[in-house]
């Protein structure tokens, strides 16, 4: 009994300082001083940007300009692999944060407030590959929303891992190039960079039609998902 209190007030106690941490977070960063740090930082540089990637998420920092940033400060391939490793460690921490301390009083919260929910939780395991690969490449439901609420679901933490790891790259490419472009606004690689996150979302509108489409089922998942 007495280990459970204790278990019991450690997590709390987690919790509290990991709300205090976001909204510190939230607070004290911008893009501008995201940009700042790295290029006040020298040699180390490198090794900030991937800490920024695994602790300013947490906080809904926009992770487009936080890639955008890395592709000012390292260009389009350093900034792509730097990206990638800041990324895959945070969507881990962001998931194991959610699954292990939020799961059970979020999902009470959740299927009282919204019932239609338990649906997405509880669904099939291959349901929920289908719409993890989705929600990875089409950038309509924010990146640090889904690594919180996949922790929720009963996916497991393997496929998770692999299926994000995987699909989150396009989009990494393209973010981090436009940061790169960004220096030079008015060459012709900018204005491709432009088109190419155009494209992202166009292929994202397009994408989501063939699947209301094809899969009602997995579609209205993905619906529910955004509403709620």
């Amino acid at each position: 009994m007495q280990k459970k209190q204790l278990s019991k007030w450690f997590k709390v106690c987690l919790v509290i300082a990991l709300v205090a941490l976001t909204i510190w977070l939230t607070l004290n960063f911008s893009t501008e001083r995201v940009r700042e740090i790295i290029l006040q930082s020298g040699s180390s540089a490198k090794w900030i940007y991937v800490l920024l990637w695994v602790f300013l998420p947490m906080g809904f920092f926009p992770v487009p300009f936080l890639a955008f940033a890395g592709g000012m400060g390292f260009g389009l391939w350093l900034g792509s692999i730097l990206t990638f490793i800041g990324a895959a460690l945070n969507l881990t921490f962001m998931f194991l944060i959610s699954r292990y301390l939020f799961r059970q009083p979020a999902q009470k919260f959740i299927f009282k407030r919204y019932p239609s929910s338990k649906g997405i939780l509880t669904t099939d395991n291959q349901h929920l590959k289908l719409v993890l690969a989705l929600a990875r490449i089409m950038p309509v439901i924010p990146y640090n929303v889904e690594n919180y609420a996949f922790g929720l679901t009963d996916i497991s933490f393997w496929d998770y891992l692999w299926i994000s790891l995987i699909c989150i790259l396009p989009g990494t490419f393209i973010f981090v190039n436009v940061g790169d472009k960004a220096l030079e606004p008015s060459d012709a690689s900018f204005s491709l960079s432009i088109i190419l996150v155009a494209l992202l979302v166009f292929g994202t509108a397009f994408l989501g039609k063939f699947i209301k489409k094809k899969n009602p089922e997995v579609a209205q998942k993905l619906e529910v998902d955004e509403e709620e």
